[in-house]
């Protein structure tokens, strides 16, 4: 296996942090490009979304995580840590996207009517992955968090506010570009 491989397998294990990825501006921006587009496909499998606007809204998260993340290592005074720590980031991601795609196959189409889940039209199989989706999500948390710990000099719960703090800018920004 090559160690790059090796260190993001220890990555999301919680077994290394982002300092241990080489520094490479090249291989940030390969993770950048491949985790954008296997997110915008995998994005399509579950929900009725065109591949277009999933790309772009992933494209446009993307950039925005990345960006979040600069300006807080430059809060803290480590803004030399970003091509790791965005690496890190974004190789996390891809990894969790690539684990999940198979998941998604078998889970199929949400059942959706109006904008709205149907849960009558839920399948046994569905309910029966929700666990292991649940599971999943909060593996990549975690493993996550822990690639802003090292970077930010945090606390694991640190990291954790971090990602939530994300997720409401993130959710805020969103909303205000697609002007709902």
């Amino acid at each position: 296996m090559p160690p790059v491989v090796e260190i993001f397998r220890d990555l999301v294990l919680l077994r290394r942090g982002p300092q241990d990825l080489p520094y490479s501006t090249q291989l940030l921006a390969v993770l950048i490009v491949a985790c954008v587009v296997v997110q915008a496909v995998a994005r399509t499998i579950p929900a009725p979304i065109g591949l277009g606007e999933s790309f772009l809204s992933t494209l446009i998260e993307t950039l925005l995580v990345l960006a979040a993340l600069r300006l807080a290592l430059r809060m803290r005074g480590l803004g030399s840590r970003f091509v790791q720590a965005g690496s890190g980031l974004v190789g996390c991601n891809l990894i969790f996207t690539l684990i999940n795609i198979p998941v998604a196959l078998a889970f199929g189409k949400f059942p959706i009517e109006a904008g709205r889940l149907v849960p009558e039209q839920v399948t046994p199989t569905q309910m029966m992955l929700f666990p292991l989706i649940f599971a999943l999500g909060i593996w990549q948390l975690v493993a996550v968090a822990n690639v802003l710990r090292h970077s930010l000099n945090l606390t694991l719960a640190g990291g954790i506010a971090v990602i939530f703090g994300w997720i409401a800018l993130l959710s805020l920004l969103l909303s205000l570009i697609a002007g709902t």
